[in-house]
C-alpha cells in the first residue's frame, strides 16, 4: 500500500511538472497561406528589404509615366520602406511589345503595357478593345479592371496580373485631310494596332500597327496620314504638333486596353502581409488613380487640341447609325475569330454582355459622384469654354 501510495504522488508531480513545461512554451505561430499558395509566419522577416523592378514605355513626365512612379512611391511608404522599386519609365528597361515576355521572364519585375503590341496573345482579354460604346476614360479604365477580376482568363497565368486599366476614347486625327463621313477614310493609312487597327479598315481606311512613340516621324514624313487614338496623345506623344484635325467618333467607344502585371516569382517572394498591403493598395486606391489619371489627361489633350486651333468635326447624329454599323463589323470579326480558337459564342457573347453591363453600372456612378469628362454625352461633358 505504501508503494502504491508513494507511485500516485510521483505520477501527480510529473503531470503538474509537464504541465508547466508546456505552458512556458512559445505557441507556435500559424502559417498564412497567401493567394498564390506561398507559406509564410506573419511576423517573419520585419527587417528584411525587397527590390522590384518596374518598367513603363511611357515617357516619365506623362500621365501614365508619372502614374508609375506614384505606385512606386506609394508601395514604399505604405509597406514602411520594407519594399523598394526602382522605376524605369520611357523604355530604359524594356519596350513595349517586350514588356509582357520580360516581366515573365525577370527582366522586370512589373511592366506596364498595351494589348496591342502583342495582338492575339491575350484573345479573350481583347475584347475589351471592340467598340462597345465607351463614353470616356473613367468608365472604360474602371470597366477593363472589373473584366480582368470576373473571368481572369487563364492568358495571364505565366504572371501575377496586377490590374487592367484603359486609355480614353480614341478619335480620328488626320494631318491634312478632315474626315467628315467614313469614304473619306478610303486612301488613308492611319496608325492603329489589333482590334483598333481592324476598326480603321472596317471605316474604309488602312491600318499601319506603328509603334506610339515613332508615330510622330510617320505622320511628320507623310508615312501615315493620320491616327486613331485619343485626344491625350496630342500632348502625350506630341501629336498635336503634327495633325490638324480630329473627327469625333467616341459615340463608338474604342479603346486602347493596358495591362500591370508582375513577375511570378517576385510576387512570391513577398511575405503574405505585404502581399495584402500591395493588393489592398490596389483595389482601394491605384485603380482609381489610374481611372481619374486617364479622364484627366484626355480633358487636358482636347483643350490642347481647342487652344491650338484645331479643326474638330462632329458626326450629324443622322450619320451615326451609319458609323456604327460599321463598327459592328469588328465585333463579328472578334465573335468569328474566338469561335474558330475553341470558344462558344455564348461564352463570348457573355463576355460582351457583361462589359455593357459595367459600362452601365459605370456611367450611373460617375453621374452620380459628379465626374466630367472629355467626351460622352452633354450632361456629363466638361466645360471647355
Amino acid at each position: 500500500m505504501k508503494r502504491f501510495y508513494w507511485l500516485s504522488i510521483l505520477l501527480v508531480l510529473a503531470l503538474v511538472l509537464m504541465g508547466g513545461c508546456a505552458a512556458e512554451q512559445e505557441p507556435a505561430a500559424p502559417e498564412v497561406e497567401t493567394e498564390m499558395g506561398v507559406e509564410a509566419e506573419p511576423d517573419a522577416d520585419l527587417d528584411q528589404k525587397y527590390k522590384l523592378r518596374f518598367a513603363n514605355y511611357f515617357a516619365g513626365e506623362s500621365g501614365p509615366g508619372m502614374i508609375g512612379q506614384e505606385f512606386c512611391d506609394d508601395v514604399e511608404r505604405l509597406t514602411n520602406g520594407r519594399v523598394e522599386v526602382e522605376y524605369y519609365p520611357g523604355g530604359m528597361l524594356l519596350g513595349a511589345d517586350k514588356m509582357y515576355d520580360g516581366v515573365s521572364e525577370g527582366i522586370a519585375d512589373i511592366g506596364l503595357s498595351n494589348l496591342g503590341y502583342t495582338f492575339g496573345r491575350f484573345q479573350v482579354t481583347e475584347v475589351m478593345d471592340l467598340p462597345h460604346g465607351f463614353p470616356n476614360a473613367w468608365v472604360a479604365s474602371h470597366v477593363a479592371s472589373d473584366f480582368y477580376k470576373e473571368f481572369t482568363p487563364s492568358e495571364w497565368d505565366e504572371t501575377r496580373v496586377l490590374t487592367l486599366t484603359s486609355s480614353p476614347v480614341n478619335n480620328i486625327f488626320t494631318v491634312s485631310v478632315p474626315v467628315k463621313k467614313p469614304e473619306d477614310l478610303r486612301g488613308l493609312i492611319l496608325r492603329g494596332t489589333g482590334y483598333i487597327g481592324k476598326l480603321v479598315e472596317a471605316l474604309g481606311g488602312t491600318a499601319r500597327p506603328v509603334a506610339m512613340p515613332d508615330a510622330y516621324d510617320n505622320l511628320a514624313k507623310g508615312v501615315i496620314a493620320g491616327l486613331l487614338i485619343p485626344y491625350e496623345t496630342t500632348k502625350t506623344f506630341r501629336y498635336g504638333e503634327v495633325t490638324n484635325y480630329v473627327t469625333e467618333v467616341w459615340p463608338l467607344g474604342q479603346v486602347y486596353t493596358f495591362y500591370i502585371v508582375m513577375n511570378k516569382d517576385a510576387w512570391n517572394q513577398l511575405p503574405a502581409d505585404i502581399q495584402g498591403i500591395i493588393n489592398d493598395y490596389i483595389e482601394g486606391e491605384y485603380i482609381e488613380k489610374l481611372s481619374q489619371m486617364w479622364n484627366r489627361i484626355d480633358i487636358e489633350g482636347k483643350e490642347y487640341a481647342i487652344e491650338s486651333g484645331y479643326e474638330i468635326i462632329e458626326v450629324p447624329p443622322e450619320e451615326l447609325d451609319r458609323w456604327l454599323e460599321l463598327g459592328s463589323v469588328v465585333v463579328d470579326d472578334f465573335v468569328d475569330s474566338l469561335v474558330a480558337a475553341g470558344y462558344s459564342e455564348d461564352e463570348i457573347r457573355g463576355w460582351i454582355s457583361y462589359i455593357q453591363e459595367r459600362i452601365d453600372y459605370w456611367s450611373e456612378k460617375r453621374i452620380e459622384l459628379g465626374i466630367k469628362a472629355s467626351t460622352g454625352t452633354e450632361e456629363m461633358l466638361y466645360d471647355f469654354d
